[in-house]
């Protein structure tokens, strides 16, 4: 499995509006950023070439992300669900020749500053507001995604 990251997932207005409901629910958090995080199922490592391809396919956005330190918190679709967005992604890479390719899946990592450490079960609470629960999960480490 492949994790390739992507552009900033959130606009600046959306993304203030979802750090001011976490500080709601924990006064701690200090900043929020917001990416895509592409996972690439492939039957193979891809040649360089392939690589090149699916770095030009998964390139798509122009404002790059302001990094910030904190946790993690991957929102990504449901377990044994496809998102239409897969579907049509892979579809995509098939056409451009990418036969490897098993299938292309897009979550979203928000990285949370605080200013302090947060539990496992603080991140959690802070997961509710930024997915929806019946087409999405969330998780804290990108081993489980």
């Amino acid at each position: 499995m492949l994790v390739l990251p992507g552009a900033p997932a959130q606009s600046g207005f959306r993304t203030a509006k979802l750090l001011r409901r976490l500080q709601q629910i924990d006064a701690r958090v200090t900043g929020l950023e917001s990416r895509f995080q592409h996972f690439v199922d492939v039957e193979r490592p891809p040649t360089a070439a392939e690589a090149g391809v699916l770095a030009n396919l998964l390139e798509y956005g122009t404002e790059l992300p302001v990094e910030i330190a904190g946790q993690t918190i991957l929102v990504i679709p449901r377990p044994g669900t496809i998102s239409p967005w897969a579907s049509k992604a892979t579809d995509i890479a098939h056409v451009c020749g990418l036969a490897a390719v098993r299938r292309i899946e897009r979550g979203t990592a928000f990285t949370v500053a605080a200013s302090a450490p947060l539990s496992d079960a603080e991140l959690r609470r802070l997961a509710a507001p930024l997915h929806d629960r019946m087409t999405e999960a969330a998780c804290l480490a990108i081993d489980d995604a």
